[in-house]
């Protein structure tokens, strides 16, 4: 019998949200699933309520995203958020695969200091592999925020996490994020409008399968309108919200990213396949035949009070 025995049978939650008995191998040299709390840096344990993947698709998902939202926006950071201290703190709170952090991260000098946060990090390339001076954390976003780091960075970014958002109120979010700045130190907030978001088609093309898919995925998401107000009641000042919206043009870019989304939903969440299967089928044809979902995009730019 060789070394590599096996010792037991388990179920485990895979990362597509289903279970799968497998055998686990008592040989250490057999690569075996991170335990998830965390690397290079303060690690909390936190139970991951995401509703979307973390599969290598979703992965390559966040990737595309998150260039298409840098043409979009033309900046990483806001340019009324000066970034050109050489000895600049930088937190990316639900940082995903971390691809923020390390396009941020080119050009800036190894003094600039860089951490990303996430509830998981499964998505985060292996420690060797990151910068040196990029940092990643495992954190809840409701939990207390570590000591070390309070009061510690010059700029928090968040992008996205409209799924986190409890019961239309950001105020419990907003005063975490609070807390890991310095007096005087910026918050951008990116977000899409899920409210004020549309269908558009050429002339005489139908979009009801489109229009019910993405109708699952948004939400009646109230505190985006007041944010700019509820940020500037609770300890930030001269906020800002600005708008961006694509053209017909990067359409079909951006209405892949949303039908990629949603695809990850419908496994993770609706478990509904044969439902789920027909109703993205369909909304692919009425895709090639001229239809899209078009969202703008919101950036809030906030200062914390000194």
């Amino acid at each position: 019998m060789s070394e590599t025995q096996t010792i037991s049978s388990t179920t485990s939650i895979l990362e597509n949200g289903h279970s799968l008995d497998f055998k686990v191998p008592k040989d250490s040299t057999v690569p075996q699933v991170p335990t998830g709390t965390g690397w290079n840096g303060t690690t909390i344990e936190a139970k991951d309520p995401y509703a979307l993947m973390r599969d290598c698709n979703a992965n390559s998902r966040l990737t595309a995203q998150h260039y298409l939202w840098k043409e979009l926006l033309g900046f990483l950071v806001h340019p009324d958020i000066d970034t050109r201290a050489a000895d600049l703190r930088v937190a990316d709170v639900a940082t995903g695969n971390g691809i923020w952090l390390q396009d941020f991260a080119r050009g800036k000098p190894p003094s600039t200091e860089l951490h990303g946060f996430d509830i998981s990090l499964d998505q985060v390339g292996p420690k060797p592999w990151l910068p040196a001076n990029i940092h990643m954390h495992t954190w809840n976003i409701f939990e207390n925020v570590p000591d070390e780091f309070v009061g510690f960075f010059d700029i928090v970014h968040v992008r996205l996490i409209t799924v986190v958002v409890k019961n239309n109120d950001p105020r419990p979010i907003l005063a975490n994020l609070r807390k890991l700045l310095k007096p005087g130190g910026y918050l951008q907030w990116d977000e899409v409008d899920t409210i004020g978001c549309s269908i558009k088609t050429v002339p005489g093309v139908s979009a009801a399968n489109l229009d019910t898919l993405f109708s699952q995925l948004k939400g009646r998401d109230t505190w985006k309108y007041e944010l700019k107000r509820i940020m500037d009641e609770n300890g930030y000042t001269d906020s800002m919200l600005y708008t961006y919206e694509y053209g017909l043009g990067m359409a079909r870019f951006w209405n892949d990213v949303y039908v990629s989304t949603w695809k990850e939903f419908a496994d993770n969440a609706l478990k509904t396949p044969e439902e789920s299967g027909k109703l993205e089928r369909n909304a692919m044809m009425e895709t090639l035949n001229g239809a899209s979902i078009m969202v703008p995009k919101l950036v809030w730019v906030t200062k914390k009070t000194d």
